[in-house]
This record gives structure tokens, C-alpha cells and sequence, in this order.
């Protein structure tokens, strides 16, 4: 097809965009929202894809558009560097930013590229940026800042239930560590050593009176791992890039992504977070009250850091020890994947009890009626913890603890940013292989040794109530495959 006969699509703005993804929320159909907007199937597939960030987009800066000029990555990485600069209080200057520009232009391999005045200014308007004097603000914290807050959190509490307080924080989690390893990876920080492949960094959020704890984000280093090929449904979150670090851009996506979940429930939350870097640019938020805790406190003011973690990665740690103990059993040798990561941490969250994290948001200065158990889980061990073969010198309060300091955020370098912007597809050091594909005919079969184990031992009324579910979910997935299949072979005549 000629160039001249070939169909031209216009460019959407965000507005335009976001038009689009709430006129198929509402219900209308795919095809017609493309003819209106005069865009291909494929291009609605990407922005419904994007949804998240389209919306982000949207509420920040007050921007109009969603033009990035002539060089969208090099603007996206120039994004990237700002906001890094503003989080860490260091001022930007357009004689800064322009050069900048010019070393990322070199690095993109875009010639003859000119960081004029006019590339300046329309730079700043597409991107909501706006040169501001940064005032710097003393590290140095006492209990006497503590005892203020706590004087304070009572006026910051009065608006909002308990069922609407959150708190959020990241932590480091060195997924693959065995328990022979714990002094191997204890001192390890994690600003790029020969560990840190192996970690992850997790966020987790909960409400004060312990009814809620949202789904986990999982940051890795490769946007599709092997182990997720085949993979369609996930158990929690998962995000990547390059250094499996939280950043400004997926920070901002969760709390966006929160902020909508809380506007359909006709909710407003109040959340309590840390003032790190990476969480001092929100974007725009109509549900979500952001309250930051004072600087260097959250050792003592944050519940989360009063015992939830721990008390979750207890439980992660206690998920590894059986995986090696089936091992050793079947004498496999033990690997585990960011697939079995992923399924670790949606188990050890669940247990996660919320008669723990009551205690904890009271611990840490919230006023709220609890009722004392005798079972406290913060001092939980690993039964199984004794039937490993010997640990000279290491506890399983040692095996817990061994990634309780490591970084879940940093700066980014300029190679760093440039290769988020470009791609992190697979990763090529992952040494896991897929899962096995499972057929229908093997999961039923799998299903109904499950309800005759259950059958045979004694097991409560619920265990029968989740086969019963799982075994919907099957006859679902069949139905679908059947009519799949009808629509094929319909095709195909």
C-alpha cells in the first residue's frame, strides 16, 4: 500500500485518552469507542493496557497533553532525572537540565539534536514542570520530635474510622536465600553487590484496625522472567526495572491505582508513609490524604516497622523451610523463582493476623481498643526450623532478620535510567525454567485427589466450600476452551 492510500490516525491527548478508557468502563463497546476516536483495535488494546499511567498522567502537573515531542524517550528519561533531583532536594536549573539533555541525546544516539531555549520551554509545558527554590531541611530528629507527633496524631485521626487509616512502607526481601546462606547475605546492602539479583522489594500496606491488607506490589529486575511464560493469572503485583528498586513513577501508579479503588467504594483514607525520596512527588489525589511521618522516626512511629514486617517475613522464611525440607525429601535441589516468590509472599501475607497489627499501630502511638490474645505471632518460630539439617551458629530469628537493612530505593544512574526507558524484557540470568503446562483433563483429576484426601482425614466444612470453588473455576475455564474452539472452527469453514 502507497503511503498516500495508507489510513492516518490522529494522536490522542490525555484528555482524550481518558475519555476513552471510562467510555469502556461504563460498558460500550471496543469497537465503537475505536471508531469514534478514530484509532485502530490495537492502539485501544495499548491504552486500556496503560490505563494506570494514562490516568497518573492526567492528574500531575497540570498537563494537557500527552506529547512528548520529537524524542519520546529522551524526554521520558529528562522525566526520570527531574523528579529523581526534586526527591532529593537537589535544585534543577535550565542550564542544567538543557545539558542534561544534550548527554542523553548523545547516549540515545540522536544527531544533530539542539537544546534550545524553545526545546526548553515547550519541554517544561508538555512534561508540568516548574523551576522552584527548594528549601533543605535538617536530618536531625530526638524523641522530643516524637513526642510532638504523637501530641499531633490524635487531631490527625479524628477525621477518619480505623477501617480508613493506612500505612505503607517497602521492604527488601532476598527471596532466594537458604537457610545455609543467612551469613552470606547478612551483610550484604544491596546498592548493586553480587547478591542483588536476588532480591526483591515488596510493598505492603495495612488499615489500623487490621480488616484490610491491600495486595502486595512486587518489584523485580525483569519485566517477564522465564518462569512467567505461560503465566496468566498472578496471586499479587508485580512491577519491574532495572534495579528492582521502588521508584517516583511506580509509587505514583499504586497510590493512583489505590485512589481510584477508594473513589468506587465511595471512600476517603488517610495514609501514613515514610518521607523517603521516591514518595515526596505524589500525583493528585481525591480519596487518599497523604500524612508523612517526621524524618529518621519511623523506627518508632511507623506500625509497620513495629513488628508487621517481620512478623510477615517470619512467615515468608517458615514457606522457604518447608520448600527445602520437599526437597531434600525428594531430593530436588532447592530454586526458587519470582513465580514461587510471588506465591510465598501472598501465602505469608494472608497469615499475617490482624491481632498483630493492631498491637502494632498501638505500639506505635495509635489510639486503639484491642483485645489482648495469648498467642502473640510476633514471637512465632519455625516448627519446622529443627528438622534441617544443622545450622551451626545461625536461629531462625537470624535466617528472618537477614535482609532487614537493605535498600528498597536509590539513585539512579544516567545508564540506569536509559535502560528502564528502553527495556527490561527478560532476564536472561534468571536460571528458573516455566512452569509445566497443566491440562484441564490433569487439573480435574488433581481436584478430585484433593476432595478424597479431604474425604479421608478430618478437615473442616470450608475445606469442601474451596473445592467446590476451585472445581467451578474449572468447569469455567472448559466452557470457555469449548466455546473458543466453536468459534475456530467456525472461522476455519
Amino acid at each position: 500500500m502507497s503511503a498516500s492510500n495508507s489510513k492516518k490516525y490522529k494522536s490522542l491527548t490525555i484528555s482524550e485518552k481518558k475519555q476513552l478508557i471510562e467510555a469502556v468502563e461504563r460498558g460500550d463497546k471496543k469497537t465503537e469507542v475505536a471508531k469514534t476516536f478514530d484509532i485502530p483495535l490495537s492502539t485501544l488494546s495499548t491504552i486500556l493496557k496503560d490505563k494506570n499511567k494514562i490516568i497518573t498522567a492526567s492528574s500531575s502537573g497540570g498537563r494537557k497533553r500527552n506529547s512528548k515531542g520529537e524524542h519520546p524517550r529522551l524526554e521520558e528519561c529528562l522525566v526520570q532525572w527531574v523528579r529523581q533531583c526534586r526527591g532529593q532536594n537537589v535544585p534543577v536549573s535550565g542550564l542544567l537540565l538543557k545539558e542534561k539533555a544534550k548527554s542523553f541525546a548523545k547516549e540515545l544516539g540522536i544527531p544533530f539534536f539542539s537544546a534550545s531555549d524553545g526545546w526548553l520551554t515547550n519541554f517544561k509545558k508538555r512534561n508540568g514542570i516548574v523551576f522552584k527554590k527548594i528549601c533543605g531541611e535538617s536530618s536531625s530528629v530526638d524523641d522530643n520530635v516524637c513526642s510532638e507527633w504523637h501530641r499531633k496524631l490524635s487531631t490527625l485521626l479524628k477525621n477518619y474510622e480505623p477501617r480508613n487509616v493506612f500505612n505503607t512502607d517497602e521492604t527488601a526481601l532476598f527471596f532466594k536465600c537458604l537457610p545455609d546462606k543467612t551469613f552470606t547475605f547478612k551483610e550484604e546492602k544491596c546498592h548493586g553487590g553480587k547478591h542483588s539479583k536476588d532480591r526483591l522489594t515488596i510493598l505492603l500496606a495495612v488499615n489500623m484496625d487490621g480488616s484490610e491488607k491491600l495486595t502486595p506490589l512486587l518489584i523485580g529486575k525483569a519485566a517477564k522472567p522465564r518462569c512467567f511464560k505461560g503465566i496468566r493469572s498472578f496471586p499479587i503485583t508485580y512491577r519491574a526495572n532495572k534495579k528492582a528498586w521502588m521508584t517516583t513513577e511506580l509509587f505514583n501508579e499504586w497510590l493512583f491505582s489505590l485512589n481510584e479503588d477508594m473513589k468506587k467504594q465511595e471512600r476517603k483514607i488517610l495514609l501514613f508513609l515514610d518521607n523517603c525520596t521516591v514518595h515526596n512527588n505524589p500525583p493528585t489525589l481525591t480519596n487518599i490524604e497523604l500524612q508523612f511521618f517526621p524524618p529518621n522516626t519511623t523506627s518508632k512511629l511507623q506500625p509497620l516497622d513495629q513488628g508487621i514486617i517481620k512478623n510477615f517475613k517470619t512467615f515468608y522464611r517458615q514457606e522457604v523451610v518447608k520448600n527445602v525440607l520437599e526437597c531434600i525429601e525428594s531430593e530436588q535441589t532447592p530454586n526458587i523463582s519470582v513465580l514461587t516468590a510471588m506465591i510465598f509472599v501472598d501465602k505469608a501475607w494472608k497469615k499475617v493476623a490482624p491481632s498483630t497489627i493492631l498491637k502494632c499501630f498501638k505500639k506505635s502511638g495509635f489510639t486503639i481498643e484491642i483485645q489482648e490474645t495469648e498467642n502473640d505471632q510476633l514471637n512465632i518460630e519455625s516448627i519446622q526450623w529443627n528438622s534441617l539439617p544443622t545450622q551451626e551458629n545461625v536461629s531462625f530469628t537470624d535466617y528472618v532478620n537477614v535482609d532487614e537493612d537493605v535498600a528498597v530505593w536509590g539513585v539512579l544512574s544516567d545508564a540506569d535510567i536509559l535502560e528502564n526507558t528502553l527495556s527490561i524484557d527478560e532476564d536472561n540470568e534468571d536460571d528458573t525454567s516455566p512452569l509445566p503446562l497443566v491440562t484441564l483433563k490433569e487439573a480435574s483429576s488433581a481436584l478430585e485427589k484433593l476432595r478424597n484426601f479431604s474425604l479421608q482425614s478430618e478437615v473442616n466444612v470450608e475445606v469442601f466450600d474451596a473445592l467446590f470453588t476451585i472445581e467451578n473455576t474449572i468447569e469455567k475455564i472448559k466452557l470457555n476452551s469449548m466455546k473458543q474452539k466453536t468459534i475456530t472452527d467456525f472461522f476455519k469453514k
